[in-house]
């Protein structure tokens, strides 16, 4: 956890709700909206409102044609379960928000504290949303603070093809005091920027969408400083290509 202080007690840990998502890493520090009316999921709601507040939510894991080679260690999926396969490292979070709507759905926020790794799935609950069992993992300070400087000054160079607005708004991630959540902000910021290019040219990102896997990556890093080098390697890959398509403002 980011902070101990708020570390589930053991009960809730030994049998986490889950919502799945195809198309969302939750990062520690991230708050996260979500519009709930499958009636699973409103039975999770309730189960959540009634014991604990938390709430796992893994990223659902694509077919493993379309992954990489390093993504294939995590985790080993039994085919003779039916219920999708998700990753075996995610967010845990805490319900901060939650509004009924007149049609019967639900607005929930959930505020992102930190990682856990699944042990084992449980059996479903009596509503039909599913549970697993998980481990709090660590989140300790980098160890190299000058890899982190660097990181720092790829994504302020790469803030200067925005435009002044989103660019404060990147500066002001670059400014926050604890260097652990500027690097999972980071890892919010630097797949943005490769959406934005997407945009641009009017081209896809992929199947396997490698903006997820990229923060998928960082979210099961063992550490800051493997989160660090994954992030300054994407982030100078993607200064050389707006480099050489002429992104930067000219200097006069």
């Amino acid at each position: 956890m980011l902070d101990l202080d708020r570390l589930p007690a053991p009960d809730v840990l030994a049998a986490l709700p889950i919502f799945p998502l195809p198309n969302v890493v939750f990062l520690p520090n991230m708050v996260l909206p979500l519009n709930v009316f499958e009636p699973r999921y409103l039975d999770l709601v309730d189960h959540v409102l009634d014991g604990g507040m938390h709430l796992g939510v893994p990223l659902l894991r694509p077919d493993p044609s379309l992954l990489e080679p390093s993504d294939l260690s995590l985790p080993v999926h039994d085919p003779g379960d039916e219920r999708p396969a998700i990753e075996a490292v995610l967010g845990i979070g805490r319900l901060i928000a939650h509004q009924r709507l007149p049609d019967g759905r639900r607005f929930i926020r959930l505020e992102g504290l930190g990682r856990v790794r699944v042990k084992e799935e449980l059996a479903q609950a009596e509503g039909g949303f599913r549970r697993v069992a998980v481990e709090a993992l660590p989140e300790q300070l980098p160890g190299d603070t000058h890899a982190l400087e660097v990181l720092k000054a790829q994504v302020e160079r790469m803030a200067e093809t925005f435009d002044e607005d989103d660019r404060q708004m990147i500066l002001t991630v670059l400014e926050m005091e604890d260097p652990r959540v500027t690097i999972y902000a980071i890892a919010s910021l630097v797949p943005s920027v490769e959406i934005m290019r997407a945009a641009r040219r009017r081209r896809s990102l992929g199947g396997a969408m490698p903006h997820l896997r990229l923060q998928q990556r960082c979210l099961s890093a063992a550490d800051a400083d493997l989160r660090v080098g994954l992030l300054s390697e994407r982030a100078q890959s993607l200064i050389d290509v707006l480099g050489e398509s002429g992104s930067f403002p000219l200097l006069n």
